[in-house]
């Protein structure tokens, strides 16, 4: 009798640990994750970063960390309440991405960060599976077949869609567009046309809103909002009751899964030898249909808003310098005569005004700002609204610029 009571004494004090446990394991997770932070460290910078002093010289953090790096000899910052290191030093950066590159993968915390919306794509894989997507886009794009068409969507877009639309605004009284919408537009769809052969018309003259593009949207903000997360135990576990911005993230993600089983299902019937999208030139090769879509999407996220923001930069800085507008205007009128002859008159532009001053632009206005800074381990809290970091910069660079 008292060896059963025994046993059940024992029992019961095992069930009472086990079920104290599984309630203090999120909370000793936290503890531990911000133990591993050293938030209670002293160091200039980390005091800075936490009672947020630097808000008081600078408009945003990427501003400051600029500013930190600027003032430092080595180029290279610690901030230890972030464990993160952050460097603008070219041997530092040459290192990393060439010398030694396969010593800085991205990791399974990044991986799986991302890993809902870009799947296994050329962005959130190491090793083999990037160098194969690698190797496999670069032989794509470096066929005059593909630069031949890209060209053809981008002057059609430009020709049937923007200047009609520019043109209808340019009358009107109250006739001011948001630019950056307009080119993030441009770009969505051109790039959608060029990747899945699908056009989301989202440059119509009353300016729609695509529900491919809205999901899109959706996923990239809320897949940057896990890594801002204080721990990613918070979004773990709104993933796992299905509940807040991560029902949200499951209902892109079903509508993005959805329109590219639907386009791929479409090209297998019609077949893929008439399609010169980049889908149907990688469909020839790859037959998994999960794989495919994952790499697609990823030429989406990186297309998008890196070309809208440059060519909202270069306009904007077009609009301060007319001296530069005119002598391009000329330059174009010269090249480009009374109309365009396939994609000749893209190369005689390899050496005028145009890409060089667009090479200009895009240093002082960077499409994707990390690539100056490289983050690892997190990507920092309290980037802020988008005006400050370009919604596609923590996907693309998170892990350093590629």
């Amino acid at each position: 009798m008292e060896l059963e009571s025994s046993w059940l004494l024992h029992t019961l004090y095992a069930f009472c640990f086990i079920l104290l446990l599984l309630l203090l394991s999120p909370r000793l997770a936290l503890f531990l994750y911000l133990l591993r932070l050293k938030l209670w460290c002293s160091c200039e910078i980390c005091e800075a970063y936490l009672s947020l002093s630097w808000a008081k010289s600078f408009d945003n953090l990427c501003d400051w960390y600029a500013h930190l790096l600027k003032c430092s000899p080595t180029k290279t910052i610690l901030i230890h309440a972030l464990g993160n290191i952050i460097t603008a030093n070219p041997e530092n950066i040459k290192y990393m991405l060439k010398t030694r590159f396969d010593n800085y993968p991205k990791g399974k915390p990044f991986s799986l960060i991302l890993g809902d919306f870009l799947g296994r794509g050329i962005f959130n894989v190491d090793g083999d599976m990037w160098r194969f997507q690698k190797n496999m886009a670069s032989l794509e794009l470096d066929r005059s077949s593909i630069r031949s068409y890209a060209f053809e969507i981008v002057r059609c877009e430009i020709e049937k869609r923007l200047l009609p639309l520019l043109v209808s605004f340019s009358g009107k009284e109250d006739g001011a567009l948001d630019l950056q919408d307009i080119f993030r537009r441009f770009s969505f769809d051109s790039i959608c046309q060029f990747s899945f052969g699908l056009d989301p018309e989202c440059l119509q003259l009353s300016l729609p809103l695509s529900e491919f593009a809205v999901a899109f949207d959706l996923a990239s903000r809320i897949s940057a909002e896990r890594a801002m997360a204080v721990s990613p135990l918070v979004w773990k576990v709104k993933r796992k009751l299905n509940i807040g911005s991560e029902k949200k993230m499951k209902e892109a993600i079903r509508i993005i899964d959805m329109l590219a089983q639907e386009v791929m299902r479409q090209k297998r019937e019609m077949g893929l030898s008439t399609h010169k999208d980049l889908l149907s030139r990688f469909m020839r090769t790859v037959e998994d249909e999960t794989y495919l879509r994952d790499i697609v999407i990823s030429f989406l996220l990186a297309g998008r808003d890196t070309v809208a923001s440059a060519l909202t930069s270069f306009f904007w800085l077009l609009a301060k310098h007319p001296e530069i507008r005119s002598a391009i205007q000329a330059e174009a009128d010269r090249v480009l005569g009374n109309g365009l002859d396939g994609d000749q008159e893209c190369v005689s532009f390899t050496a005028s005004t145009i890409p060089l001053q667009i090479s200009v632009s895009i240093p002082q206005y960077p499409t994707i700002l990390s690539r100056a800074h490289l983050y690892f381990s997190r990507w920092a809290p309290g980037l802020g609204s988008r005006k400050e970091v370009a919604s596609s910069a923590f996907p693309l660079q998170l892990y350093g610029a590629r």
